[in-house]
Formats: C-alpha cells, structure tokens, sequence
C-alpha cells in the first residue's frame, strides 16, 4: 500500500517516458465502466458525479461509456475541468451537464452513483460545493468510487459500496473506508516505477513563503580536517536544495579555510585537527534545533575520528546522512535508519563488514542486502545509481559522465540531507537527489562544457527545481 504522493510521482514519470495520459484516462474510465455493468447488471439509471480536476474527467470517461453501451447515464459537474485531458473527456461528453444543485434530485430517480470528484491528490478539507455533493451521495442509491473514496480519511467522506482503484491499493485504503475493493491495471508501465524520473520532485514540499528562519530545514554538519572543500560542498548542496541554515562542526585546523568559501557558511571550530570523541557532546547540543545530522564529507580516517562518528550516530536521535569517511568502518548497529551514500569502493567495505558476498544476482542485489543488514537506506552511487531501503528499490539514470570530478558526492550528500529536512524519509530523499544531481550535471555541461566543476553544478539545482514544478 502505497502513499498517495506516490501516484502523483507516477504520474509524472509516466508522462516523462511519453504516456499520454489521456490514454490512461481512457483505460481507468473502461476500467469502472466494465466493473460497474459487472456488479449492478440490472441497474439501468446511472449518476455519475464529477469533480473539476482528473478524477471527474475518469468520470466524464465512465458516463460516456456507459451511456453508449445503452444505459440511462446523467453527469453533474462540480466545476469546470482544470486539466488538458479532463478538458477532452467533458468534450467528448454528448449528454446534458447538470450542476451540483441538480444531484439530490437525480440520485433520486438513480440505480447507482458514480464518485468521481476528487481522487487520491485531495489535501485539506472537504470544501464546497464537494463537501454538499458527498453528502448526497451518502444519502443516494449505492456508490462505486472511482480510485479512491472522495474525501478518504477526511470527515464527511464518500462511503462507496465499491471502489475501482487503480495500479495498487492507495494509503489509508480498507474495506471499511471502500467497500469492496477492486485494483484495476490501467497501462502505467513498469519503468515508471523501476526508474526516477522528474515525478520524484512531487514528493519535495512546497517552500512556506510565511515560513521563518529555519523552517524549511536545519541541517547539522559534520566533517572537514585534513580536506577543507568537501564540508563546503556539502553544505552548498544543502542550501541549493532548500535547507534555511547549515551549521558545521569542523575541526579548528580547517575551520577558517572553510569559512571563507561562503559568506553563507556558519562553521563552529572543534578543538583539534580532527574530530574525535570529546566533541562529540558539542554536536549532540545541536540535535534540538537541526532536523537532519549529515556526518562524513572530509573528515579523514585517524581512529579517533572513527571513535566519534561511531559514537555520534549512536546517540543522535534524529535523521541522518553518513557519507564519504564517515562510511569508513561503519558498524551496521550505529548505521540504523541512516541514509548511507557510498561510491562503488565503500559499498565495496560496507559489504565486507557485513559478510555480504557477492553473488550472481548482480549489483542491485547486493545493495539491498547491504541496506537490510546495516538496516539502512542506501544510496549506492554510479553510472546507474540505485537507491533502496531493503523492501523499495529506485534506480536512477540522469548524469552526465563529468559527474565523476571531486566534490558532485559531496554535493549530493548535502542535498540528501537538505531533502530529509524537509520531511522526507531517507529513501525519498535520495530519490529526489540523485535524479536532480544528475539533471543539474547535464545542465551544467550545456552551460560550462565537459570542464565543469561541482560548485557549478550546485548552482544548476534550483533552477532545475523552478523550471520542473513551475
């Protein structure tokens, strides 16, 4: 069961691989259609009840259907339709519109209703006139929902007898919210899913614009030492993707190096050349304020170091990142519930700590046997990037072969990191991240050439952001 953000990025996707998505309406619409006359083959006088966005155009698809396979078929729109393709359905409608005030009367003289006005893309309340249209059709003959239940897990929701559900089972989806459920294949195609695509940026919240410092994501870094560009890489991945404020934790040895990359940088000195346990508390006294911990980029190997990342992610309570050094003898007991960004050769060592042999079943299975033993989600970096969390697993086939030059992994950790404090679970963030660093390389190659630096790909992030959701 899938959370309904994931079929916005499906959707999406779908598109990207060149579905028509008029098409899919045509299948979801016969989809119902069949299902309707199979259940209630009887019933002749049909309501079909449409909203103004695509679940109404499956509806205007359902009613033409069924009104040209003979049946008495009555349609009330909601709204005018928003979309391209529910703008085609309602002009391929040849019936009489009535408006929402006509739909007591008509459920009155009806076998069955159709709930076609608002799918599985619903947020907030049950507004006008779709909160009085639900009502009456709670109060009508029996109900077949289109996708899902209007207003599901909202008060005053639709209460369908039968639902027609498409590709997979929706969140919050039960037969006491639907009735009786049918999962109805409509055409998506499986790369859509086995693949990123520009639909992963549906799972980014929109930026608050009211929102204060802070708000839209704190990211505590740690890393830095004998390397002193990686911690600023990294934090400018974080801010390109959004993040309000990145604190960094970063040996004294390198502090002022780093802070002079940025003005934007906040760098926090640590006692020392490298990071080593009694700092550790230092950077625990940031976990009330940061929404996500990103530990690795530059912080060299000494034993101390390994001492304190250990130590670190096993008392921080929140999300984290761990990349680059911070991936060096990594415990899978410390890693729970990370989000891990290896190179080929890290994966490499993080498959040996956990005995993982590599078999036949090729690279795909080894990362999720990785994620499952360090109970992790995984980001395993490369020419085909693969991205999972031991049950889900993305691949991800955007870049540009420049992408190998130092800095674009710490680029992509810090916007890992940037996404996860923004609300999104680790293997949606990576998702999200490696799609658009890959984006942003090819853009950068186009802007720069093939001599392109990770600063400049970092630039190209929002921007690629702004022309996909704009």
């Amino acid at each position: 069961m899938l959370p309904l953000v994931e079929f916005r990025v499906l959707d999406h996707n779908a598109v990207a691989l060149g579905i028509d998505l008029g098409e899919l309406m045509e299948n979801a619409g016969q989809a119902v259609a069949d299902t309707l006359r199979e259940r209630f083959p009887d019933k002749q006088r049909i309501v079909v009840a449409c909203g103004s966005g695509n679940n109404g155009g499956d509806g205007l698809v359902v009613a033409r259907l069924l009104k040209e396979a003979g049946l008495d078929v009555e349609v009330v729109l909601a709204g005018e339709p928003r979309s391209e393709i529910a703008q085609r359905a309602c002009a391929r409608w040849d019936g009489e519109v009535h408006p929402p005030q006509a739909l007591v009367k008509l459920l009155a003289e009806a076998d069955v209703s159709v709930d076609a006005l608002l799918g599985s893309g619903l947020q907030g309340e049950l507004r006008e006139p779709y909160g009085s249209m639900a009502a009456a059709l709670n109060e009508g003959p029996p109900i077949l929902a289109v996708d899902v239940p209007s207003g599901l897990g909202l008060s005053g929701s639709v209460q369908p007898q039968l639902t027609v559900t498409f590709h997979a089972l929706k969140e919050g989806m039960s037969e006491a919210s639907c009735g009786e459920i049918v999962v109805a294949d409509i055409g998506f195609p499986p790369e859509a899913e086995i693949y990123t695509g520009p639909g992963e940026l549906q799972l980014l919240p929109p930026t608050d614009v009211t929102a204060r410092k802070g708000q839209n994501g704190v990211v505590a870094f740690v890393g830095g030492g004998p390397y002193t560009g990686a911690p600023s890489l990294a934090a400018m991945g974080a801010y390109r993707m959004g993040a309000d404020l990145v604190p960094m934790y970063v040996p004294e040895s390198a502090a002022s190096v780093v802070a002079q990359h940025a003005p934007e940088l906040i760098v926090h000195s640590l006692p020392g050349d490298h990071f080593a346990p009694e700092h550790v508390a230092t950077v625990l006294e940031a976990e009330a304020k940061a929404n996500v911990l990103l530990v690795g980029p530059g912080l060299g190997r000494h034993p101390d170091t390994i001492a304190a990342v250990d130590k670190l992610l096993r008392e921080w309570q929140k999300p984290c990142v761990v990349d680059a050094d911070g991936l060096f003898r990594l415990k899978p007991e410390a890693a729970q519930g990370a989000l891990l960004t290896p190179h080929a050769g890290e994966l490499a060592r993080l498959a040996k700590a956990a005995d993982i042999t590599p078999g036949d079943d090729g690279r795909k299975a080894i990362v999720r046997e990785i994620a499952l033993a360090y109970s992790a989600t995984v980001l395993a970096k490369g020419p085909e990037d693969i991205i999972t969390d031991g049950t889900h697993t993305r691949c991800n086939r955007t870049g540009h072969p420049r992408l190998a030059v130092g800095g674009t992994g710490d680029v992509l950790a810090g916007m890992c990191a940037a996404a996860m404090a923004r609300g999104l679970t680790g293997f949606q963030a990576a998702r999200v991240a490696a799609w658009l660093l890959g984006i942003a390389g090819e853009r950068a190659a186009e802007v720069h050439g093939t001599g392109f630096l990770a600063t400049e790909v970092a630039a190209q992030v929002p921007l690629v952001i702004r022309e996909q959701l704009s």
